[in-house]
């Protein structure tokens, strides 16, 4: 029997067959999201993470694409063009009664985000629609070569590959926010991108064609015409497999074809199999070892070497696309400082655990009988303070040892932090039914908790709150952010001998330098002449009236984190103030005359921090999920396979 009747069996056997079995046979590479006949996106996660709807409920989505990051999806409806943290549930409106709708589905991507994230490209009854998004406001343009029915963007997002209807292709550059028409490509069955500027095609009329759109377009011919060759994709060591059939082979099916693959480097081509498979709906997924068939809203996985293969338990697909490639997952990670955080133990209980820094797994630290909400390891790494059950306890963090109280008047405390000598604890409270809120300060050998700076204070507005206490590298001292309504947000040190507090400057965030002056800087939304700009300032705490202003931040990027790494010099990880996903950057900049440099890239994950020698960037694959860290000198980023969801990463100096 023919593999070319195996959808007509496969059809037979979609009651019968599991999404459980489906994944076990194969293993996906990366999510999997379909469009169903409902309007509903579903997500197949991972292992065993399941499936997901992960469009809104309340509206009938026509199609969508999933963001660079993973966490953002765009999604078309009738009205208009949307998009949404599938996690965070943060939305916006991109284009509404404008954005038309796609003319076809299920052929290829309608709707797909560069790899930057800060553009996505959609189809429209006339071609495409192009969206960037910008500081100043969104930028819309229009594409009117073809009517598109599949989007690839190479693979850093230079490139743009648009296939018409009738096999054809049309290839855009990428100008900062526009794409500029560069290529087209009469005829190709398929088209794939080997590397940013190089990409292979399969003309109608047989052959396989590289082509190199930073050398004027240059071809080399991979394949001769004397073969028919069909939906080329690209393997990641930069194999080459397709499906072909030679012109003479009588036995083959026409829109039939075998596996063969063409090794990088190499003139002829190998056969991969003898079997035979029907072309029609096939399409790659990414790494080029599996393939999908959708053939009347049944959507299959498909071993391409065998034929093998299982339907998924949906017989209403209309579209379906990938999500990114997921980093590589470890066990342990080798660093150069070791690390904390907080996850939920064998009874759902969120735990301190401990991240080794000479790769070996995470270890729970604490035995706590209810959740930890809050908590700091002391300087060195020797003990950790947590808050559970409305106490403030604390503990050995190398050494197990046994839980002792240092406070029972800490419910909802937060922002707990150590002085240099690990002998004391400032935290954060709010005002509560008996308790003062304010900065909170207790001394971790014995003695009662008290209060040294309430909320709503003498001499401060009386709104005012404080948060965010650092203690000072040299003098005996606090830092704190003291926030009021119509009022700028202000920091204030404290005296810690007199407790006497002390405003020295306007900004809402600052780090202290070893040098003992600090550096602060705004949020770029507050008060000003210009609130767009975030400003850096240099304080001398003890002659704040000559704080200067030695660097600007400007739209959209944002300080998300800062580190004083060596002396003179800081590191930045900058975010944006846009909605959407946008890869992180790091800079330095030199404390003396704010000249700031690009150190590379930080990848996507949110609530970074950098480690305190500035090496590596660790965050969240996204709000509540896996601890992630990017080596800064290698470029590498890695997830950390257990615990798979985390919160309040902290390093362990």
């Amino acid at each position: 029997m023919r593999r070319t009747l195996f959808f007509a069996l496969l059809m037979l056997m979609l009651p019968l067959v599991g999404l459980t079995r489906a994944q076990d046979g194969m293993d996906l590479p990366t999510p999997l999201y379909l469009l169903t006949n409902n309007g509903q996106v579903q997500r197949i996660g991972l292992g065993t993470e399941g499936v997901s709807t992960v469009s809104p409920a309340d509206v009938f989505v026509v199609d969508f694409g999933i963001a660079p990051d993973g966490n953002w999806l765009a999604y078309r409806t009738e009205k208009g063009l949307y998009i949404l943290n599938i996690y965070s549930q943060e939305s916006a409106a991109i284009e509404e009664g404008t954005a038309d709708l796609p003319p076809s589905r299920g052929h290829g991507d309608t709707l797909a985000w560069s790899p930057t994230g800060d553009m996505i490209v959609y189809t429209t009854a006339y071609g495409a629609r192009v969206y960037t998004n910008t500081p100043t406001a969104p930028l819309f343009a229009d594409l009117r070569e073809g009517l598109f029915v599949n989007m690839q963007w190479s693979p850093t997002g230079a490139y743009l590959a648009a296939e018409a209807e009738g096999n054809i292709w049309w290839i855009y550059r990428r100008e900062n926010n526009s794409l500029i028409l560069t290529s087209a490509i009469s005829s190709s069955i398929g088209l794939a991108w080997v590397n940013d500027n190089e990409l292979v095609f399969a003309p109608a009329d047989g052959g396989l064609i590289r082509m190199n759109l930073a050398s004027a377009n240059a071809q080399t011919i991979l394949l001769d015409n004397s073969w028919h060759y069909s939906l080329p994709a690209t393997q990641p060591d930069g194999t080459v497999v397709l499906f072909g059939v030679q012109k003479t082979d009588t036995e083959v099916p026409e829109g039939s074809g075998r596996l063969i693959s063409l090794a990088p480097n190499t003139p002829r081509s190998s056969a991969l199999t003898e079997t035979v498979l029907e072309l029609n709906g096939l399409r790659w997924a990414p790494t080029g070892k599996l393939i999908l068939a959708l053939r009347g809203g049944v959507l299959a996985m498909i071993l391409p070497g065998t034929g093998d293969g299982f339907p998924l338990p949906f017989a209403d697909v209309v579209a379906y696309s990938w999500g990114p490639m997921p980093k590589e997952s470890v066990n342990g990670l080798a660093l150069t400082f070791g690390g904390a955080f907080l996850a939920a133990d064998g009874n759902n209980i969120q735990q301190v655990w401990r991240l080794p820094a000479d790769s070996s797994p995470p270890v729970q630290v604490t035995q706590a009988t209810s959740d930890i909400t809050a908590y700091v390891v002391s300087p060195g790494g020797r003990d950790v303070a947590y808050v559970s059950d409305g106490k403030l306890w604390s503990q050995g963090f190398l050494v197990t040892s046994d839980a002792k109280q240092l406070a029972d008047k800490a419910a909802f405390a937060s922002e707990l932090t150590y002085n240099p000598n690990g002998r004391q604890i400032a935290y954060v409270l709010p005002n509560s039914d008996g308790i003062q809120g304010g900065i909170w300060l207790v001394s971790t050998t014995g003695g009662d908790a008290k209060v040294i700076l309430p909320h709503g204070a003498p001499n401060n507005p009386p709104t005012a709150s404080f948060s965010q206490p650092v203690f000072a590298p040299n003098i005996n001292g606090l830092l704190v952010t003291r926030s009021a309504a119509n009022y700028p947000e202000a920091l204030m040190l404290i005296d810690l001998n007199t407790f006497d507090a002390q405003e020295i400057g306007v900004a809402s965030k600052a780090i202290w330098l070893q040098s003992g002056l600090v550096l602060a800087y705004n949020s770029g939304l507050g008060y000003g002449a210009n609130t767009s700009e975030q400003i850096i300032y240099r304080i001398d705490p003890a002659r704040p009236a000559e704080a200067s202003k030695i660097a600007v931040i400007p739209q959209p990027a944002r300080i998300v984190t800062m580190q004083d790494i060596i002396a003179a010099r800081a590191r930045m990880v900058l975010g944006t103030s846009l909605i959407g996903p946008r890869a992180l950057n790091v800079a330095d900049m030199l404390t003396t005359t704010g000249a700031i440099n690009a150190v590379g890239s930080g990848g996507f994950m949110v609530s970074p921090l950098l480690s305190p020698d500035g090496r590596y960037v660790a965050g969240q694959t996204h709000e509540g999920g896996a601890l992630t860290v990017r080596d800064m000198q290698t470029g590498k980023q890695v997830v950390l396979a257990a615990p798979p969801k985390i919160s309040e990463f902290s390093w362990v100096r």
